[in-house]
């Protein structure tokens, strides 16, 4: 079938093509219609205390390790958002719009965690700039808290706690919007092809093969034979 029949299709068979018309426009407006999604982030390292006197927490650099993968398990246990699969996945890309993550960053892979560097990476999203802001201001809250709650259970001394240091020195802010020109043209695009494949496969519309009295002989397609036609010319000239 070739590209003239597919049309011709589309044609005759109006209502095929109507209806993959409304649905190609009902996807289109549903991209169009996808809110924005605005995300921080930001990394908090933990360094050691000032003071020389003893912490358990920040004794040696793979204490603050363990204490960073502590803090991070303690908050993703009061959250409502998951520990994502991979760190390379943002919270808008996973498809949330409202709430704020804290995890331990994964020097390994998805398979094999490898957890080198007492870090922090803490992101959050809202629906708009100021939720998003508000959800990083809770989560950087939300590590604070943590670790005054554990060095107070440990009864450590004010100058010997923990510090904490944000990096870069403020949350980045940007919106998670993709690109809506890639999204519109591969959804207007999806939606014609789908449409003409089901015209495709209904074959030739009715009208659109060959005319009455064709036929088809050994040398390829002949006209109408016309002898009958003949014979009652010369019995009327008799």
């Amino acid at each position: 079938m070739t590209i003239w029949d597919l049309l011709g299709s589309a044609v005759r068979r109006w209502g095929v093509t109507l209806a993959g018309l409304l649905l190609t426009a009902t996807a289109v407006f549903w991209v169009i219609s996808v809110p924005e999604v605005y995300s921080s982030h930001v990394r908090v390292v933990l360094l050691p205390p000032i003071s020389d006197e003893p912490n358990g927490y920040a004794d040696s650099s793979r204490s603050l390790v363990h204490l960073a993968g502590a803090v991070a398990r303690e908050i993703r246990g009061t959250g409502d958002i998951p520990e994502s699969v991979s760190g390379d996945v943002t919270l808008a890309r996973a498809g949330y719009h409202d709430g704020f993550e804290v995890r331990h960053v994964n020097a390994g892979g998805q398979w094999k965690y490898q957890f080198d560097d007492p870090v922090l990476d803490v992101q959050a999203v809202g629906a708009t700039r100021a939720e998003a802001q508000s959800q990083m201001t809770r989560a950087l809250q939300a590590v604070e808290s943590t670790l005054t709650r554990m060095q107070d259970a440990e009864a450590v001394p004010a100058e010997d706690r923990v510090r904490t240091r944000l990096n870069p020195p403020a949350p980045q802010l940007r919106v998670e919007d993709g690109s809506r020109v890639r999204a519109l043209a591969a959804t207007v695009l999806a939606g014609v092809m789908l449409t003409l494949g089901i015209l495709g496969s209904l074959g030739p519309a009715r009208g659109a093969g060959p005319g009455p009295g064709h036929r088809d002989g050994p040398d390829g397609p002949q006209e109408p034979s016309n002898s009958l036609t003949k014979s009652r010319a010369r019995a009327s000239q008799l």
